[in-house]
């Protein structure tokens, strides 16, 4: 992986930390991004379970970073 993806990893999972500390699910990721990324998931304020969307991390960060486009080898 590149330096830039790496670091677009990095500021992506930083984001979605700021949402889970406030108790919040970011929008656009799945409870099973948020596994697959190592992170917990966000405590219900009301005692429900935490809300899914169907928009996957992969998805979300492709949008959000239209014009990067990383052309390095995967090693």
């Amino acid at each position: 992986m590149c330096l830039a993806c790496e670091e677009q990893e990095y500021f992506f999972r930083v984001w979605c930390v700021d949402f889970l500390a406030r108790g919040e699910m970011p929008p656009g990721v799945t409870t099973d991004d948020l596994l697959a990324m190592g992170l917990p998931l966000p405590k219900p304020a009301d005692g429900g379970t935490a809300e899914q969307s169907g928009v996957s991390s992969r998805q979300r960060a492709e949008s959000s970073a239209a014009a990067f486009s990383c052309d390095s080898p995967d090693e």
